[in-house]
């Protein structure tokens, strides 16, 4: 006779504990720790942890764990003069070659120009400019922005299209502007997450490349089809990777 076995139980999700603590964890050590190291923080199988990690915060363990990699380099190519390939090694790129093509990708420029873009625009500010292409409909997106965050409603406010609901990768598409409450986006296939991201117009470069608490607005479901929506922008929850592009190199793309 084969052996009755018991039903298999349903691996229930972590708790907000767990799930924080592993957070905060990768935050406070992102370039020596791993999916696997999570996991076993958190008190879980690496596969059940990446599922239920992906299903909480829209992307995977390991994206995160690269997203604040690139955003560490990004603070110390803007605030130390050490060359870029200590600035791979120290945030745990083993390849030049690949933090560089990574960096790229996902910020906008190379990691030297980014010191060269700090100096460009500390003596300009960047100026509202737009992305946006031609597409099959548009998406009215009303903005809304705690009133003590710009009493002057001086922001600059960059909504744009991904394809995944975090700044994975460079904008499809998008805007940078400034006084305006409302904008009208025409809809990108491939790239139906709407995002938005919100400095003070008079930051200085630092913050402006690499914005330590911007203002973030994110869509809760794709948008596939006109429509009028409401973007209302907070502070990031800790699940929210940071914003890697350096949002005044795409006015030259």
């Amino acid at each position: 006779m084969t052996p009755l076995t018991a039903p298999a139980m349903p691996v229930p999700p972590p708790t907000e504990p767990a799930l924080a603590s592993a957070l905060a964890l990768a935050r406070e050590r992102p370039a020596e720790l791993s999916v696997s190291d999570l996991a076993d923080h958190a008190g879980y199988s690496p596969f059940h942890f990446s599922r239920l990690f992906t299903r909480h915060a829209g992307i995977g363990p390991g994206q995160y764990l690269t997203a604040l990699r690139i955003d560490t380099a990004k603070r110390l190519l803007l605030t130390d003069d050490e060359a870029v390939i200590e600035v791979a090694t120290a945030v745990g790129f083993t390849s030049l070659s690949s933090f560089t093509r990574r960096f790229r990708e996902t910020v906008g420029v190379p990691p030297a120009q980014l010191r060269r873009l700090a100096e460009r625009i500390s003596d300009t500010p960047p100026r509202p400019f737009s992305l946006l292409r031609p597409g099959t409909g548009t998406v009215h997106a009303e903005i809304e922005l705690p009133p003590a965050f710009s009493p002057r409603g001086d922001a600059s406010i960059w909504v744009g299209w991904y394809p995944h609901p975090a700044p994975i990768g460079l904008p499809h598409s998008g805007t940078l502007i400034s006084g305006s409450s409302t904008v009208q986006l025409p809809l990108r296939p491939g790239a139906p997450f709407l995002l938005g991201f919100a400095v003070p117009m008079h930051a200085d470069a630092w913050d402006q490349l690499a914005p330590s608490a911007p203002m973030v607005a994110v869509h809760p479901l794709p948008l596939t089809q006109p429509e009028q929506v409401t973007l209302r922008f907070t502070l990031p929850e800790m699940t929210r990777p940071p914003l890697l592009t350096a949002l005044p190199s795409l006015c030259r793309r």
